[in-house]
């Protein structure tokens, strides 16, 4: 399509995509509403706002869907704006550097994840962790552990050294203090590298909304579990492949970072091939020689992997028991999701066929709860993309940012289909749940690069956050209650 032609459609592409996000997230307004009337095993990425009461579901509800009225939507725009540029705010915080701003937001955030902190041990491996790092008996007691070695190595010590003996907790505060931890770094990460992303302040804040306000924020409310470590290593990998595709740091880093995140949960392992395409773009670039590029791809993994190999085998906990007991894939070792049958002996551990409606529906509740708008806000974007000819990215540089993001999201999304939840997706949704930090930024990213209307950006993502914002608190909130464990 010729560029004038191309340019010609925007402003109808614009349009559409905006029209069709507001149907997206009335329908996912509604969906919330109905809640209560739908059967909460096929539905279950929705049965938090049944927390809520009623009167309170439809009034945060409907708030959020008036959003979509221009009127109302420039009416809180225009309240957001003076809250931020009033003059009297204005000379308190004028002194304040932006990452000082930032530290104070994730440090804000912080007292918010602990207050609103998981109330009970019922999802994931959550309960037998507690007991299995701090059992009496020293012979059963779990500090070696290859399903999450770094992780569990690192919480264990904390709680037998420090907290136990120091403070008299138990393991799930040692845990539930770490993911706070991890939440304050990680906001602290992102308005940073959203402050670098985006072309504008409104692009930025478009970026760190609509990532914060996803469902995975949970897993820094105090979450008892092995995957808060890696959801903050997942974005310095992209934040610092971000830098290395600037011309700002060497490959090393981006490299380093990945493997210290495969080292606290192997599953991120399955994220290489986006680290492999950045090397291919870095060395395009001229930013570094072949020799240079395998150095530094190579490097980083084998001294990591090495020094999990030894830290394992110091605890006799080595190849032998990867091999046996411990080998990868959880109860029944399967890895992947069985493509037509069952083995019998291992129905527990395998709760669904590849192709059967249960494991769409599962996959699709999983994406709903972790992010209820990032997977829908990618297909509207690629389909106005594809349908209109909408560019996304202007300059090199930013295609290359793009094209490493996105097989970074397509090898997570990937994993999340495939790989075989013991559990079921709902019992291992935070298996999953880091995924969407990488698909969600992506289509942030794309999002505000492919409106190009200021104003029209502002509605569209001032809704969209909204709905995201209210699916998130509802899902926070109902984990504040003691759940009885399944």
């Amino acid at each position: 399509m010729p560029n004038s032609q191309a340019f010609n459609l925007q402003p109808q592409a614009q349009t559409w995509l905006v029209s069709a996000i507001h149907l997206a997230g009335l329908t996912l307004l509604t969906l919330h509403l109905a809640a209560p009337h739908l059967p909460e095993a096929t539905f279950w990425s929705l049965w938090p706002y049944t927390f809520l009461p009623s009167w309170l579901g439809w009034t945060l509800a409907l708030l959020a869907g008036a959003l979509i009225i221009p009127a109302i939507n420039q009416m809180v725009l225009a309240g957001l704006r003076f809250t931020i540029y009033d003059l009297r705010f204005t000379i308190y915080i004028s002194r304040l550097t932006p990452h000082a701003w930032f530290a104070l937001i994730a440090l804000f955030s912080g007292l918010l994840f602990w207050l609103a902190r998981l109330r009970h041990l019922r999802w994931g491996d959550s309960y037998l962790l507690t007991k299995a790092l701090s059992t009496p008996d020293l012979d059963l007691r779990v500090i070696y552990n290859w399903q999450a070695p770094f992780t569990v190595f690192l919480h264990q010590r904390l709680w037998q050294f420090v907290a136990e003996p120091l403070l008299g907790w138990p393991v799930e505060t040692v845990y539930a203090t770490t993911s706070i931890i991890c939440g304050v770094f990680f906001v602290y990460l992102l308005l940073t590298f959203a402050a670098r992303l985006g072309r504008s302040p409104l692009e930025s804040a478009v970026i760190a909304g609509l990532v914060l306000t996803t469902g995975s924020m949970q897993l820094f409310f105090g979450y008892v579990e092995n995957y808060t470590v890696i959801s903050l290593g997942l974005l310095a990998t992209l934040f610092l492949g971000w830098r290395a595709l600037a011309g700002e740091i060497a490959l090393i880093w981006p490299v380093l970072a990945l493997s210290l995140t495969n080292a606290f949960h192997p599953s991120t392992v399955f994220l290489w091939p986006g680290i492999w395409l950045l090397s291919w773009l870095y060395w395009r670039r001229g930013r570094v020689s072949p020799v240079g590029a395998i150095w530094q791809i190579l490097l980083p993994p084998l001294l990591i992997g090495a020094s999990v190999l030894a830290l394992m085998e110091s605890g006799g906990h080595g190849l032998a028991a990867l091999l046996g007991q411990d080998r990868p894939g959880g109860g029944d070792g399967v890895w992947f999701v069985p493509l037509f049958e069952i083995d019998p002996e291992w129905q527990k551990y395998q709760p669904y066929t590849m192709f059967s409606a249960a494991h769409l529906l599962d996959w699709l509740n999983v994406h709903l709860l972790i992010s209820p708008v990032g997977l829908p806000l990618l297909v509207l974007i690629l389909t106005a993309r594809f349908r209109f000819g909408l560019p996304l990215f202007e300059r090199p540089g930013e295609r290359d940012f793009g094209y490493f993001l996105t097989v970074m999201a397509a090898m997570y999304v990937l994993l999340t289909w495939l790989w075989n939840p013991d559990y079921g997706g709902r019992k291992d949704w935070d298996l999953f749940a880091p995924s969407a930090f990488v698909y969600t930024l992506l289509a942030s990213l794309l999002l505000v690069r492919a409106v190009a209307d200021r104003m029209k950006l502002a509605q569209a993502s001032l809704f969209l956050i909204a709905v995201s914002l209210l699916h998130t608190a509802a899902w926070i909130f109902a984990n504040t209650h003691p759940l009885p464990r399944e």
